[in-house]
């Protein structure tokens, strides 16, 4: 359970490069994706490039300094796929120190109710 964080890590496969986020749920949700979908926002705004969607709930962030790709789980929810897997402890390091940054930034976002 995530207290004062809306992300966080919940399970790293070194094995097949999945990183499992957790989300914690929120009173302004009307959706189940939200929580995906602004992982992908934070992401977004923290590198300052778009995000390119590959098809089948999967993004991937323009010119980020790694590569992965965030997709949509029916079965774990959000995970981060890991594209090299000779990187796979600086994505994890890169990852971890971003949603850290996502999260504080989460906390001052203006929330709207319809």
């Amino acid at each position: 359970m995530l207290f004062n964080e809306k992300y966080g890590i919940s399970h790293i496969s070194y094995n097949s490069g999945r990183i499992l986020i957790d989300c914690s749920e929120s009173e302004f949700s009307c959706d189940d994706n939200d929580g995906f979908e602004g992982l992908i926002r934070g992401f977004s705004r923290l590198i300052g490039e778009d995000h390119e969607s590959l098809g089948m709930m999967q993004y991937k962030i323009k010119n980020s300094p790694y590569e992965f790709v965030i997709q949509w789980d029916t079965m774990y929810g959000i995970v981060i796929i890991v594209e090299d897997m000779r990187k796979i402890d600086e994505i994890v390091k890169f990852v971890k120190n971003s949603i850290y940054e996502i999260n504080y930034n989460m906390l001052y976002e203006k929330k709207e109710l319809f």
